[in-house]
């Protein structure tokens, strides 16, 4: 069974598009097209320069970076974080709900896919019980990916074994090694611990576990 614990992990945006039942994340959550929101409420997304910095604080080469959000495709800027990502670790982890590979949504990604092929990132797309995603659009998504040679893993995340092999069970297409097993947190002390840290979206360097913020004034819900 494969687990997943990155060295890095960056939080690049607080904003998520979808509201998925049990998330621990405290996003605010927006249907808002990515780039109105990134010009309406900046404070939600990393910016390059702090990116930049958090790494440099850091210091070295990393094994493994998780790019998370919220959501990162509504980073308008993702592209050129995940090159700056790239050049700071081995393996390069994109972590998504995967809604914008589906074939209605990704043409407006082409410039997001080209960095992915280019700096050999790898869409890690969650499927289980809380994301809600169906069969036949993982299908789909895993299809997309693997016509464009972009490497992916599936992450399901449950409660338990059983629950974890029956979500399983039902993409059999996808090999054993392209699947992860995430134990779902119950409390703050069940969630991942990077081995050097997190970098959330002010771009401070955090050396403790994931942590979730949303400011006061970010917390009335967006239009």
């Amino acid at each position: 069974m494969n687990f997943f614990i990155p060295d890095i992990i960056v939080e690049v945006t607080g904003a998520c598009n979808r509201s998925c039942v049990g998330c621990y994340a405290p996003n605010v959550v927006s249907k808002e097209g990515a780039v109105a929101l990134y010009e309406k409420q900046p404070q939600l997304f990393i910016g390059i320069g702090a990116i930049n910095n958090a790494f440099n604080n850091i210091g070295g080469y990393s094994n493994v970076i998780a790019i998370r959000g919220g959501e990162p495709s509504l980073h308008p800027k993702l592209p050129i974080l995940l090159k700056i990502a790239s050049t700071k670790g081995r393996s390069v982890f994109l972590e998504t709900h995967g809604r914008w590979l589906l074939p209605e949504s990704v043409a407006q990604y082409q410039q997001l896919i080209r960095y992915i092929q280019e700096d050999r990132i790898i869409v890690k797309i969650s499927f289980d019980k809380m994301h809600g995603l169906g069969k036949e659009e993982l299908r789909k998504m895993t299809d997309f990916l693997e016509s464009n040679g972009i490497d992916y893993r599936i992450a399901i995340t449950e409660f338990s074994l059983v629950d974890h092999l029956h979500t399983r069970s039902l993409c059999l297409w996808v090999s054993d090694e392209k699947i992860i097993f995430q134990q779902k947190a119950k409390d703050k002390e069940d969630l991942v611990r990077p081995s050097i840290g997190t970098i959330n979206i002010r771009g401070e360097v955090q050396r403790t576990l994931t942590h979730r913020f949303v400011d006061e004034h970010l917390r009335v819900a967006l239009a």
